[in-house]
């Protein structure tokens, strides 16, 4: 295992493990703050940071920030990274292999040393792959709309897909739909202002109630917890 985010980098920056060192400019490495409460997890570099090797610098980095503007936060208190960190060549599909390649050399590692609170998929492929990691049910095309902006734990590991913010770029959806589902972040990161005197914490503590349920409202998406109301 790497330990350090500058071991991967160097071993990100030099990888040949795949096609797609042939096809790419700059292998991208993930920035951030380590530790970090939100890790998100992106597709693949586009053509303006395979010319840069810099993540979210092209049109959809623009919306990425306004997303994270409008929950009070920037990239200062995030970490965000790529699931490939080559660039697809003609913008193509990722293959398995790819990114089963990726993960074990590089992913793996960078979430072991972010440790984050929260991991967030960007798009289809990304949330597809890391469902199937964490044995979630997997989405097809048609499913993965439902899930966007769902909080989801397992394994002890907290995910939330999101749509990627190329697609305002490429005009499949408004800033605003995805606004609502961003601004739902802020009620991922703090704990249900009810915990001292609900029934759930309580029952918990008596074995009566699974780990996962507190997780998944309590210390989660508290907002759709029917006590909360």
């Amino acid at each position: 295992m790497i330990t350090n985010h500058t071991d991967i980098c160097i071993q990100i920056r030099n990888c040949k493990s795949c096609r797609l060192e042939k096809s790419r400019n700059n292998a991208v490495c993930g920035e951030g703050i380590i530790p970090a409460k939100l890790m998100f997890i992106a597709q693949a570099p586009g053509r303006t940071e395979d010319k840069n090797g810099k993540m979210f610098i092209g049109p959809s980095g623009k919306i990425f920030d306004q997303l994270l503007y409008s929950i009070g936060l920037n990239r200062n208190g995030i970490y965000q990274t790529n699931l490939l960190k080559c660039f697809l060549p003609k913008c193509r599909k990722p293959r398995h292999d790819e990114m089963y390649i990726c993960y074990t050399h590089f992913l793996k590692n960078e979430i072991e040393l972010v440790k984050p609170e929260i991991i967030v998929t960007l798009g289809f492929h990304v949330t597809r792959f890391l469902f199937e990691l964490y044995e979630l049910p997997i989405p097809n095309k048609y499913e993965i709309k439902s899930i966007f902006g769902q909080l989801y734990y397992t394994k002890n590991k907290k995910i939330f897909p999101l749509k990627h913010p190329a697609t305002v770029v490429h005009n499949s959806y408004s800033i605003e739909s995805l606004l609502k589902d961003y601004k739902k972040l802020k009620v991922l990161l703090t704990p249900c202002s009810k915990l001292e005197y609900c029934e759930i914490p309580i029952q918990y503590k008596k074995g009566l109630i699974p780990k996962d349920q507190i997780e998944q409202y309590c210390y989660g998406d508290w907002e759709s917890c029917t006590y909360f109301r």
